[in-house]
């Protein structure tokens, strides 16, 4: 027994204090899955429409335990408007600018994040109807079932 803990205490001191989920909080700008409420990759987070979108989204995601990890290897370019809107709206956020942030498309560049469990399925940005979207919607594109349509 005093082996195991003799062991323990070696492993904590040589390796630091061991961290649940590591390969996950490297995914998730040092974050766990479970917490975020909201994801933007680094793909979608540099699209104009996208900010216009999370400004409407961004009231339903204000609370006073919640806060915004915004990954800061993105130019300030396209974190500064981020920053202006999560500012505005009063809500806590962090710029992450460690290991833990990437500039891989697929990884994210905006976080809204509990300090706890909250376990949402869909952590993606509501989608928002533009106008270009609902048209495109009604008319027929030129595929193999409308190609005989009268116009």
């Amino acid at each position: 027994m005093a082996d195991d803990d003799l062991q323990a205490h070696l492993n904590k001191s040589i390796y630091g204090t061991p961290q649940t989920n590591p390969d996950e909080r490297r995914r998730y700008l040092g974050s766990l899955r479970e917490r975020v409420v909201l994801e933007i990759s680094n793909t979608d987070i540099v699209k104009p429409d996208v900010l216009t979108a999370f400004q409407t989204a961004l009231p339903q995601y204000v609370q006073p335990t919640y806060q915004a990890l915004i990954n800061g290897k993105q130019g300030p370019d396209v974190t500064a408007p981020f920053i202006k809107a999560v500012n505005d709206a009063g809500l806590k956020f962090t710029l992450v600018n460690d290991d833990t942030a990437s500039l891989d498309p697929s990884y994210p560049g905006l976080l809204i994040v509990a300090p706890d469990a909250i376990n949402h399925d869909d952590i993606s940005l509501p989608a928002t109807d533009t106008p270009s979207e609902s048209t495109a919607k009604d008319s027929h594109p030129l595929d193999i079932f409308h190609l005989f349509d009268k116009k």
